[in-house]
């Protein structure tokens, strides 16, 4: 189920146009949503993004290879079908789509009209990558952890001296040269990892004049220190930017800016209220 679940948005993505965000006001008594649509033309939706908020829920409450009935009750189809795309989703963004199109073409040639395993699939995936996957499989199907990177704190200050230097028979301290068009920052940036699952991820740091540093990090333990200087502060940093973990299950703590900007939830905030109250009146003034 989880492969045709993948399959199905995968051939979506290929055939037609991107989604367009949709939000859904005025939900009866136990929906999930409502039954007013609002359509944001301008905001392109990715297909795969509505399985994380279901896969959220269940994604530490079991193992995938445990028989289904066994499952925590209500939690089998965020497990077997969300979690399961969402994973080869990740597989595709970390592997290239050509390798993961192989592999899924070699698996059906292989074993079509068969009774495959997922052994089968995942031995595959590895003799067509050409690459150990067993760190990946062992997480997301024989395991029950939960991966959740997030940026923990940033700071960008002038940079102070650099240290003890001898000059003349004694030590003075070296005061660091400034660039030519201001003082050099120190930027340092602690990346976290809440959650029980690892994998590899990169960091960017986005400074005020443009330029960018990026960084590669195993994702294997808790935290991870960058230190760059530059002469600019830092504007903003953000682990995973080009969203290859589909499992991260809090995207929110992802990225962080150096100064909060305080009018920024306020304005998204009576945005939402505003076209609540908006989509109401239209409401009731169609009943009327």
């Amino acid at each position: 189920e989880g492969l045709n679940t993948f399959s199905t948005l995968r051939t979506l993505d290929t055939a037609y146009p991107p989604r367009k965000m949709v939000q859904y006001f005025l939900p009866r008594p136990g929906d999930r949503g409502g039954f007013f649509p609002l359509i944001f033309e301008s905001i392109e939706e990715d297909r795969f993004i509505n399985l994380v908020r279901d896969y959220r829920n269940a994604a530490s409450s079991d193992n995938p290879s445990t028989d289904t009935f066994r499952y925590v009750p209500r939690t089998a189809s965020d497990i077997s079908y969300d979690k399961t795309a969402l994973w080869l989703a990740t597989l595709e963004r970390h592997l290239g789509w050509d390798t993961l199109q192989a592999i899924l073409s070699t698996f059906f040639e292989r074993y079509r009209f068969a009774h495959p395993t997922p052994e089968d699939f995942f031995s595959t995936a590895e003799e067509v990558s050409g690459e150990d996957l067993g760190w990946f499989f062992r997480q997301v199907h024989y395991g029950s952890v939960d991966f959740d990177y997030a940026i923990g704190h940033v700071s960008s200050t002038p940079a102070g001296p650099t240290g003890l230097i001898e000059q003349g028979g004694e030590l003075v301290l070296a005061d660091r040269p400034e660039e030519e068009d201001g003082t050099v920052y120190r930027t340092e940036v602690m990346v976290r990892r809440h959650g029980g699952g690892t994998f590899p991820v990169e960091i960017r740091l986005v400074f005020e004049d443009g330029h960018q540093e990026i960084e590669a990090w195993s994702g294997q333990e808790r935290s991870k220190r960058i230190v760059v200087e530059h002469p600019a502060r830092l504007d903003h940093a953000i682990v995973d930017p080009e969203r290859v973990l589909m499992l991260d299950v809090d995207y929110t703590n992802n990225s962080r800016l150096l100064e909060p900007r305080a009018k920024l939830p306020a304005t998204k905030w009576a945005s939402k209220w505003m076209i609540w109250f908006q989509e109401m009146l239209s409401s009731v003034a169609f009943f009327m």
